[in-house]
């Protein structure tokens, strides 16, 4: 079908991994992303959170504009039906090109859902149906005792090697640079060829995801770098930090982690592959075949707790954990506004297929933020997020609206925290009584949105249905063998 004359390109870039108060344009002072700062100032700003703080359930959320729970996706080892519609479907409709170029993190057979091409699918975690990864789909009756199917990608990750050389050899399997060179080069590629039709093209990067590695002289550049929001321990707030820190083995290395050499090292290092990160997105964007006629956006898939809380990867729903960068450029869209309003990442399929005339899937979890790329305010709705995935033992959920942030950990813990007034999320306040009307609000407008008890019930189906077939597997494998 022909497409409507004039219809801009669209390219989403996508990084893991990555909290927004690390870049320049949210407020950190470090000077590690002038490309995707000045993408900011020809565009809006969000405050923004992802829907799940684990790869694969949040890039479905992302790509199907619901939330990943609706989808039977909870953990990274969770596929999604082929049958659930994406920003695909919706552009490729109105005839649009389309393509992922690297991570995406899909399970299972469809490794498509809908996108023309998968270029640099070999740098993905996931290429295919394969049992093996079920063995991520943990039982949440059975003590996590941390993560016995990675973990070195936990916290040893974070600590410091005698010296760069050796820190790569140690997680030389693990690291992401030679993948992400890969990626930018296919992204390169795909941007020259000749298009006859407008393209939706996300290009997906792991950095600044760990292990951490970067070129000497950038670490040294960074020497001393450090966040706004100073690393410190506290306690436990509740039972899903003891849960996750048991299986991130925060026990076992949080004294290292926290110690002023490993923390200058760690956040150096981060800071400079999100400097390199920063340097392919300029690239991106100098190689864009229409740059006057392309919507640009610049996204991460969730944060990472960075040893704030003495905490490590994500999971967590704090606030390093779920907030998430999001930046959307390009043209009739308003230049160097921030809409005060929260969004998440299931509002970009609605928005983008708005803007450019694309049908729109049904049940979306998601809404249109036309305002706010009009230059107004993003349209006043709750934000969710929730996590089920590996290291905790039951539904998590979080409902943000305004400053307000309810926490339900269900059938066992609720918190409430005001960002506004406490951004580091140090005070809980469920339990004051000048708060319970507050607490008993927020309950109420979660549980309107999403039901607890369905989520667990179906949770504990996927999960021992895939461990069958993970056993089977093995077994199968081990009557096979010479």
């Amino acid at each position: 079908m022909p497409t409507p004359a004039g219809c801009p390109d669209v390219l989403v870039i996508q990084c893991d991994s990555l909290p927004p108060d690390l870049v320049g344009t949210y407020g950190d002072p470090n000077g590690a992303t002038p490309h995707i700062d000045a993408l900011a100032g020809r565009g809006v700003r969000f405050d923004a959170s992802c829907n799940a703080p684990l790869c694969t359930p949040s890039r479905a959320s992302m790509m199907t504009g619901r939330l990943a729970s609706r989808l039977d996706c909870f953990d990274n080892a969770g596929e999604f039906s082929a049958e659930h519609p994406t920003i695909a479907h919706a552009f490729g409709a109105l005839g649009y090109r389309t393509a992922i170029v690297g991570k995406m993190h899909f399970i299972g057979h469809d490794q498509h859902h809908g996108f023309d091409e998968r270029l640099a699918l070999d740098t993905d975690y996931s290429k295919g149906h394969d049992p093996r990864l079920y063995a991520l789909a943990y039982d949440w009756n059975t003590p996590s005792g941390g993560n016995p199917n990675s973990p070195q990608m936990m916290g040893e990750s974070y600590l410091a090697a005698e010296s760069a050389a050796v820190y790569r050899e140690r997680f030389r399997r693990e690291l992401h640079d030679e993948r992400d060179d890969r990626i930018h080069d296919e992204a390169l590629a795909y941007l020259s060829r000749q298009h006859d039709a407008p393209f939706l093209a996300v290009v997906s990067y792991h950095a600044p995801h760990n292990p951490f590695w970067a070129a000497d002289e950038l670490v040294a550049r960074f020497d001393g770098a450090m966040p706004r929001l100073s690393p410190e321990i506290v306690p436990p707030a509740g039972v899903m930090d003891r849960w996750l820190d048991d299986f991130h083995y925060v026990p076992e290395v949080q004294d290292r982690l926290m110690q002023p050499g490993n923390l200058r090292w760690m956040y150096a290092t981060v800071y400079a592959m999100l400097h390199e990160l920063d340097r392919r997105v300029g690239a991106l964007l100098a190689a864009l075949p229409r740059p006057e006629n392309t919507v640009v956006v610049f996204v991460s898939d969730h944060g990472d707790m960075l040893a704030d809380r003495g905490m490590l990867q994500k999971r967590t729903l704090y606030e390093r954990s779920v907030r998430v960068p999001l930046i959307v450029s390009g043209p009739g869209i308003a230049r160097g506004t921030s809409p005060a309003t929260p969004v998440s990442l299931v509002d970009l399929l609605p928005t983008l297929a708005s803007f450019v005339g694309a049908p729109l899937p049904v049940d979306l979890d998601g809404v249109d933020l036309a305002p706010a790329l009009a230059g107004g305010d993003a349209p006043r709705h709750p934000v969710v997020a929730e996590y089920h995935g590996e290291g905790v033992h039951a539904p998590c959920f979080l409902l943000r609206h305004g400053s307000l942030k309810y926490v339900l950990v269900h059938g066992h813990q609720e918190h409430l925290y005001d960002l506004g007034a406490d951004p580091g999320e140090r005070h809980d306040l469920a339990g004051a009584r000048e708060h319970a009307e507050t607490l008993t609000r927020l309950r109420a407008q979660l549980l309107a949105m999403v039901d607890p008890a369905d989520v667990e019930r179906r949770a504990r189906a996927s999960q021992r249905r895939r461990a069958f077939l993970h056993r089977a597997f093995v077994r199968r494998t081990a009557a096979l063998a010479p």
